[in-house]
């Protein structure tokens, strides 16, 4: 962009890898409503990979024109990359001198322009090193000797310093610096197994401000490079494949873009899933992670150059399990599957299937090469790469190629699906276009027919509901359209199922749900999207996930995971509306969805210091029991919520109106809690989340110290996650796991669906533990309610009498009358506060909400001590609601009688109070 004129923009386009694209150097000098090509190859089809300006002088431009990409299923062509150089602004430009360059195989080049020099120095690093030109690139000199400052098709970026002109900066594996001009180098920002730096920005005003950005996210130093921020705070994960085990939490495996591995629980105990939840597997970056089905300790994942790793989280010890021979060939994503019918079978694939069944002591092949067949013999010689890229004869130019460079040379297994429905049925993908499938004890070629040349099976889906029911997803190389397929019949033959699909977005993923046939989900390299009719139509599932590559899926009880490239792993948490939709649906006025099974889990243990809301985090799955609803029209009236137990207890409400606020500020900011819980009343599909707790106990405010406050002091940190803390502390106590109903009632019709409420299945508490505790916290919570609307009754009490006092301090024939106010209000006052030794009822109901919050810490049968306590407290508060009732019953009225006789209003009398269940 122009400094000085920002309708002048000038673009350069590199393009994907299909070579249809528009690509080359535009120019807008109106602010981009039109664009002009000012520099291409004669047939369009040369990208610009670089473009810089001279800091002096805006209209002398550098411009780097790289070669097209290769045909489909080709090595990528080195080509002649070239240097144009503009001196008006890019709207013309002429190729500079190649004196001092390579004559050929430059590969990607980047370009910098030297500060100081009017234009005329400038920087351009590509495969065989960093040259440098000092006369407009008229002539070019290498810079420097340093083995390691070399370019790729995956980096190529030089940087220099804006206000120091000697100082250079050099993209690869990690950032190298030069502080004489380019000669002599040393590494300044990275880490062993490398980071993979791509991009330098330094402030023109301030060369200690800069930003890196690197595969794992951007960092930022502002102090020269000394220190820098970190990624963890970035959700970029860029991951090839997700799978799941059985424990609870259930966790998810993913091998991620220069960053090792990650597995991550779906819900973490303490309120959000944050860095202190995750481990690594040890693996490599790329290939797939499998946990044992029988031991969630030992975790396998492919490591360095097809190995097989094997975790043990009981020793925390990694060991390497499988070396291929030195003729095994691998693609990038090496996969590993266990058998989902035989939970002792883990298979490998090279170009040949292996499993092992003892534990990875010995493999055994159980295929011949399948990188060809009978049917296929040519497919065997289609060219690729390895796990040894070799850079002298294969150059890669396409950054959506992700380590296009390590993909199996001769044709190697992508991907294993064993069948869940028949034993000793497993389908294979190959990366050079085939399937084969494996059953009855013979192996036999089911490829779809006729797929583009240079095509990819990424990845086949064994249907959970039919034995002969496949799908396959399949890239093509330099191809934008997606190629799914599936099969009905064992693979004899093949349906391309694309509609409703985006032409331009290579399919990556598919799955199929595991408990309605037919509903398929699909990741492509822009979106999600979601089949109710076995892939004949797609639809958008993005929601709120952001546009990024989704590359796989895995569909875990009512969850579906999700690994993205570039935007970590995401869950949808309780598909179960999908497997209930239909057409009738969008017809109906209202549909109360039948929930799936709710489980009693503490969402938040945390009792330390809250983690500020600055700390990266994800949220956790909600608590309790999903509850959905679809309103056609949206509803006229209210719309209200009720919850039952198994006797016919109302236990909770809810409705479209936020419940009453008590007026009371809170000593924490608001962005800490959560909205009031209400129910929408719009159009549409909506989410309710019921945390399995009866309606909020009725507390007093008072402090840690114990005196009574005329605002919310937050003592405790629970459930303190930022924009989810619930404003009622303590909230209402845990229902016990059991049989409940919900009532959703929409313009005077109810609906009502069953809630099979079970415990978190780690806890060891007996039913009758959580009854009684439930018992306890109940009770307490009655006790709380009790002694709340007495200590308000007194309250309304002590401003009656003040009031009355007021209106007979003038009056000298009230001193009797006064003298008995004075006495009962005094005697009001030790009812309501007590002593440090009998505290009073407002005392109680502070105390009382103590109990509560300990009773329910945690899922077992309430401790004898806090039983004990809880109940003389309750006891005490019955004693005390007993003198409140005789004051109400014998000296209020004898005091509004006295009040009469001025002509005065009576005292207010409090209300009957429930009987309390203190035993």
């Amino acid at each position: 962009m122009d400094p000085k004129n920002p309708d002048i923009v000038i673009v350069g386009s590199f393009g994907s890898s299909v070579p249809t694209e528009p690509r080359g150097l535009f120019k807008t000098i109106n602010g981009g409503k039109s664009w002009t090509k000012t520099l291409a190859d004669t047939d369009g089809s040369s990208g610009v990979a670089d473009i810089e300006a001279a800091p002096e002088d805006a209209r002398i431009l550098y411009a780097a024109l790289n070669p097209p990409p290769g045909e489909p299923g080709q090595r990528d062509q080195a080509g002649d990359s070239r240097v144009y150089v503009s001196t008006d602004e890019g709207s013309s430009w002429k190729q500079t001198g190649t004196e001092g360059l390579p004559a050929k195989g430059r590969g990607r080049i980047g370009l910098a322009v030297i500060p100081g020099t009017s234009g005329r120095g400038v920087f351009a690093i590509m495969n065989q090193g960093l040259y440098r030109s000092n006369d407009g690139g008229a002539t070019w000199q290498q810079a420097t000797k340093d083995p390691r400052i070399l370019g790729s098709w995956y980096f190529s970026r030089v940087f220099v310093d804006p206000n120091h002109p000697e100082v250079v900066y050099v993209m690869q594996t990690c950032t190298y610096r030069s502080n004489d001009g380019g000669k002599t180098f040393f590494a300044f920002r990275g880490a062993p197994s490398g980071e993979d730096h791509h991009i330098l920005w330094i402030a023109p005003d301030s060369s200690n401000r800069m930003i890196l950005g690197t595969d794992q996210g951007a960092i930022i130093s502002v102090n020269g490079g000394e220190t820098w921020t970190d990624w963890l705070n970035q959700p970029t994960g860029q991951l090839y494949h997700v799978t799941t085990d059985n424990t609870f939490p259930y966790h998810a495996y993913a091998a991620q873009q220069d960053s090792g591995t990650i597995v991550v629980p779906n819900r973490s105990d303490y309120g959000q899933i944050t860095y202190r939840d995750w481990f690594s597997t040890g693996g490599f970056e790329s290939g797939y992670i499998a946990p044992d089905p029988l031991n969630p300790n030992l975790i396998y994942s492919i490591g360095w150059f097809g190995t097989v790793f094997r975790l043990d989280r009981t020793t925390g010890q990694i060991a390497t399990v499988f070396v291929p021979p030195a003729n095994y060939q691998t693609v990038w994503e090496t996969p590993l599957v266990y058998d989902p019918r035989d939970p002792h079978t883990l298979y490998y694939g090279s170009q040949y299937l292996l499993k092992t069944s003892n534990g990875a002591v010995t493999w055994d092949a159980i295929s011949q090469d399948l990188s060809s067949s009978p049917q296929h013999p040519a497919e065997a010689k289609k060219p690729a790469a390895g796990h040894e890229p070799n850079p002298e004869n294969e150059q890669f130019t396409d950054e959506n190629d992700k380590d296009a460079a390590q993909f199996a040379r001769n044709g190697s297994i992508h991907t294993i699906a064993p069948s869940p429905i028949e034993s000793g049925m497993i389908w294979v993908g190959t990366s050079n276009g085939l399937v084969h499938l494996f059953r009855n004890s013979t192996w036999q070629d089911v490829s779809p027919p006729d797929l583009p040349k240079g095509s990819d099976v990424r990845l086949v889906e064994a249907s959970p509901h039919d034995a002969n029911t496949a799908y396959a997803v399949v890239l093509v190389r330099r191809d934008p359209h997606p190629y799914l397929f599936r099969t009905h019949d064992a693979g004899k033959a093949w349906t391309k199922i694309v509609t409703g699909l985006p032409e331009d977005s290579p399919a990556e993923a598919l799955r199929e749900d595991t408990q309605r046939k037919g509903l398929l989900f699909a990741g492509t390299e822009t979106a999600a999207w979601v089949s109710f009719d076995d892939g004949n139509h797609w639809q958008s599932l993005q929601l709120n996930m952001p546009t990024t590559d989704v590359t796989d899926f895995a569909v875990h009880g009512a969850d579906l995971v999700a690994s993205t490239f570039g935007r970590g792993l995401w869950i949808l948490d309780d598909i179960s509306p999908l497997r209930e939709v239909d057409e009738k649906l969008a017809t109906a006025p209202v549909h109360f969805f039948k929930p799936q099974t709710a489980m009693r889990v503490r969402w938040d243990n945390h009792e330390e210091t809250p983690l500020s809301p600055e700390f990266p985090g994800s949220q956790n799955p909600p608590d309790g029991a999903i509850l959905y609803y679809y309103l056609k029209s949206g509803a006229k009236n209210e719309i209200a919520l009720d919850l039952f137990d198994s006797k016919g207890n109302r236990i909770r409400h809810y409705s479209n109106k936020p419940p009453a606020s008590n007026g009371l500020v809170g000593n924490a900011p608001d962005y800490w809690f959560a909205p009031p819980s209400v129910l929408s009343t719009a159009p549409g599909l909506h989410r309710f989340v019921w945390d399995v707790r009866a309606e909020d106990p009725r507390t007093l405010t008072y402090g840690y110290f114990g005196g009574k406050l005329d605002y919310v002091e937050y003592t405790l940190p629970d459930h303190s996650v930022p924009g989810q803390t619930p404003r009622q502390q303590p909230p209402g106590a845990l229902v016990p796991p059991g049989a409940y109903e919900a009532v959703l009632t929409v313009d005077g019709k109810q609906y009502r669906r069953k809630i099979d409420l079970v415990p978190d299945p780690r806890v060891h508490a007996s039913a009758s533990d959580l009854i009684e505790q439930w018992n306890v916290a109940h009770a307490i919570s009655t006790a709380m309610e009790a002694s709340y609307n007495a200590y308000n009754e007194y309250a309304a009490l002590q401003t009656a009498i003040v009031l009355r006092q007021t209106s007979l301090n003038d009056n000298a024939q009230a001193k009797d009358l006064l003298d008995a106010l004075a006495k009962l209000q005094k005697m009001a006052t030790d009812v309501a506060e007590g002593s440090g030794e009998a505290p009073g009822i407002g005392p109680i109901n502070r105390d009382l909400s103590r109990y509560l919050v300990m009773i329910e810490s945690a899922d077992m049968r309430p401790a004898a001590s806090g039983q004990k306590a809880s109940q003389e407290t309750c006891v005490a508060l019955e004693k005390n609601l007993a003198i409140w009732l005789k004051l109400n019953d014998e000296n209020i009225p004898a005091a509004n009688k006295q009040l009469e006789t001025f002509h005065l209003a009576g005292l207010p009398l409090a209300g009957r109070k429930p009987a309390l269940t203190c035993q």
